[in-house]
């Protein structure tokens, strides 16, 4: 129906459905028939009247899932990972999704609960995506059991089942010590992510940074097609233990473009802060000011300088 729909160019278009569910589209100068199937076998959603219900406004549940949809694993074998987190506490909501090698997470601490519940489900990808092509920031009412979920806004009812698995324990990976603090412009970053994309591996997209106290060199190259850059911009970088001179010993480390442009992308505000820990230690990504009673990160894992 959509493929044709998309084709014609007739102002007007007659439907006619028989009896053995075929319907007819007939133009000014044409007739298409399709199969259907009978509307008694359409399976009707069950209506629960003991699920826990949460009332979101308008923007807070489209900006949440927005912030982190983009770290959803795709991989179908980690099921566990193929969702949105949705972790709701009696003050606080909290959104988390990754793909075991990038996590988004932002909490909004600011959420009254008006029911008695505290519970953890993962929304899954295709239904994430589904409210936020649907839902332009209207008030929406989420409810949900332990399998179903169902979420209204305006004269649109979304129902979906739940992933039945386990998220991850990803508090156990964002590291709470990282203590070397790079503060840099987001379009200055993600615009040399760009183009070191272009000359990076198409496969691991590994761009490797290098900073010293005021900038950051970053490098790529493809050795099979012989391409390489390298661009340095201005930065600040510094060590909260304060006993290393970073510029006679730079620090070092590789991550997946990609990934790295993703979560400098979601950042809102002009400055970004990344900080970091060991070459082999996820980096934190952070706003340079955090907005009133939210807090969002970003993880990213790095991978091997070579």
């Amino acid at each position: 129906m959509l493929e044709i729909s998309r084709t014609l160019t007739s102002a007007k278009l007659d439907l006619d459905v028989n009896d053995k569910n075929r319907v007819t589209i007939k133009t000014s100068n044409g007739k298409y028939t399709i199969g259907g199937e009978p509307a008694d076998d359409f399976p009707v959603p069950e209506e629960k009247s003991d699920m826990h219900k949460l009332e979101f406004d308008g923007h807070t549940l489209r900006r949440c899932l927005s912030k982190v949809i983009h770290a959803v694993n795709t991989d179908e074998l980690r099921r566990n990972m193929s969702g949105v987190l949705l972790d709701v506490k009696k003050n606080e909501l909290k959104f988390v999704a990754t793909d075991g090698f990038r996590l988004g997470k932002i909490i909004k601490d600011d959420f009254k609960l008006k029911a008695d519940v505290e519970e953890k489900i993962i929304i899954p990808l295709k239904t994430s995506n589904l409210i936020l092509r649907l839902n332009n920031g209207n008030d929406s009412v989420v409810e949900f059991d332990e399998n179903d979920l169902k979420v209204s806004f305006e004269d649109i009812e979304i129902y979906s089942k739940l992933i039945d698995d386990t998220f991850p324990s990803y508090e156990n990976v964002i590291p709470g010590d990282n203590d070397k603090i790079l503060k840099i412009s987001k379009e200055e970053l993600s615009n040399s992510l760009r183009r070191a994309l272009i000359f990076a591996d198409v496969i691991t997209k590994r761009v490797r940074l290098e900073m010293t106290n005021d900038s950051i060199m970053i490098k790529a190259d493809n050795p099979e097609i012989g391409s390489e850059g390298e661009e340095t911009i201005s930065s600040n970088f510094v060590s909260n233990s304060g006993d290393e001179d970073f510029e006679k010993t730079p620090f070092l480390i590789a991550f997946n473009a990609g990934y790295l442009l993703d979560a400098v992308s979601q950042m809102e505000t002009e400055e970004i802060n990344i900080s970091f820990g060991s070459p082999s230690k996820a980096a934190i990504t952070t706003p340079s000011e955090q907005l009133p009673n939210e807090n969002f990160i970003e993880l990213i894992m790095p991978v091997r300088v070579g």
